[in-house]
């Protein structure tokens, strides 16, 4: 129920009813003193009854509401968003009444996957329970068969193992009881995104999100309507810098760095790159240009002007294409990537701002 549809019934009382309530009036009776008593005690009842309705109703509307705005909060904090000048995150308003059970909090689009954050319910506590072991989350665009997965937003730096882990961390983090909210992320690759918006010639697509908790229960919650967003890069061109690795005795050519608040993709090359990035590559050849790929990511440091250092971890895919190897990597809470000041590799500088 709206907030504004329960001003107006409350508003809706009569003055004379409530000031009935409030005080004794001997000459406003007109029947016999008997009657007039029992009209006045069950008009009394009647109005505290509905006052005790509207307010649990109230209530009841702010604690969705307020859910909604709470969890913008911890996004924002969480993800760093603010103190890193996170120009591409967006959030969205809080609408009064939700659309099928479901509301979109924020998005970020890491030039890779649309990074979207919603609200779901009602989702019982048993059902909320389910996850991971019998119960799992997905979503999809209406209209199409593009879909993908979703899953609870956990705080980024939570590190667990182990279902009854996971499970306890989702109902603590990601599940209010009294809303029966549970707040999912979405991974959405870019490309889908595209590709649905083609599909269905708008720019804005219809997002659903999908509960399923055991083998016979789904539910399904929206659509909303989603675009995509602009993405927020920093490029940084390293020329022919080429690293020698003395361990494995070899040479990787690093081309260059697109850097956004949650991502980066290293771009590089070297002898035979093109064919260890194919189904029917030599696996046992390509072991160590892999190692080497991994050393890129993992050693190269963002130096930033308080003289921290970043890391952006491990690849997660490694497409060869446009002549080079693309290293994509991912985390979880954002870097402010315009504070960047030089780019190492071991005693490689690749990049510095002079």
């Amino acid at each position: 129920m709206k907030r504004e549809t329960i001003t107006f019934m409350l508003n809706s009382i009569g003055d004379e009813y409530i000031g009935e309530t409030e005080v004794f009036r001997p000459y406003s009776v007109q029947g016999s003193p008997e009657r007039t008593d029992h009209m006045k005690k069950r008009r009394i009842i009647t109005l505290l009854l509905a006052a005790v309705l509207m307010l649990a109703l109230g209530i009841t509307a702010y604690a969705v509401w307020n859910i909604h705005t709470e969890r913008q909060q911890q996004l924002k904090s969480d993800l760093k968003i603010e103190e890193n000048n996170v120009t591409s995150y967006t959030e969205y308003d809080v609408p009064e009444e939700q659309e099928g059970g479901l509301v979109l909090l924020s998005s970020v689009n890491d030039g890779q996957v649309q990074h979207v954050y919603v609200n779901i319910s009602p989702v019982t506590k048993e059902e909320a329970a389910r996850f991971p072991a019998d119960g799992s989350f997905a979503w999809s665009i209406a209209g199409t068969e593009i879909g993908g997965f979703a899953a609870p937003q956990l705080p980024v730096e939570l590190s667990l193992s182990g279902e009854e882990a996971i499970r306890d961390a989702v109902m603590e983090n990601a599940y209010d009881e009294e809303s029966q909210t549970m707040t999912l992320q979405c991974y959405i690759d870019v490309k889908f995104l595209e590709k649905a918006a083609a599909e269905l010639g708008t720019e804005a697509v219809p997002l659903q999100v999908h509960l399923i908790a055991g083998e016979n229960t789904a539910r399904s919650f929206g659509p909303v309507s989603l675009s995509l967003t602009e993405k927020q890069s920093r490029h940084f061109d390293f020329g022919h810098a080429v690293y020698h690795d003395e361990e494995l005795d070899k040479d990787i050519e690093i081309v260059g760095l697109e850097l956004t608040p949650f991502s980066a993709v290293w771009k590089v090359r070297y002898e035979g790159a093109a064919a260890f990035h194919t189904p029917e590559a030599d696996w046992e050849a390509y072991q160590p240009w892999s190692m080497l790929e991994d050393k890129v990511c993992i050693e190269a440091k963002l130096v930033f002007p308080d003289g921290s250092a970043f890391s952006t971890s491990g690849a997660m895919t490694c497409p060869y294409e446009d002549g080079v190897v693309k290293l994509n990597c991912a985390w979880g809470s954002a870097i402010n990537i315009e504070d960047v000041q030089k780019i190492i590799l071991g005693d490689l500088v690749l990049w510095e701002n002079k």
